[in-house]
């Protein structure tokens, strides 16, 4: 997914280690002239067996937008 595309509360699917599991974006990835490569976002893992947490996640591992809420 293109990181110019994301959007703070917005819900996407990540993958980074646990499967594809939604997670919520808590913080923009853009950072004064250039852009974070890690991100806040709440992880929705008990989708996937494990605890809900909020933790940072690697832009790279946003797959794609989700829809649903």
């Amino acid at each position: 997914m293109n990181k110019e595309d994301l959007k703070k509360n917005s819900w996407y699917y990540i993958n980074n280690g646990l499967g594809r599991v939604r997670a919520q974006l808590l913080e923009s990835p853009r950072q004064g002239k250039g852009w974070k490569y890690a991100v806040l976002m709440n992880v929705k893992a008990s989708e996937a067996g494990f605890y809900d947490e909020i933790g940072s996640v690697y832009v790279k591992d946003i797959l794609e937008s989700c829809n649903e809420v």
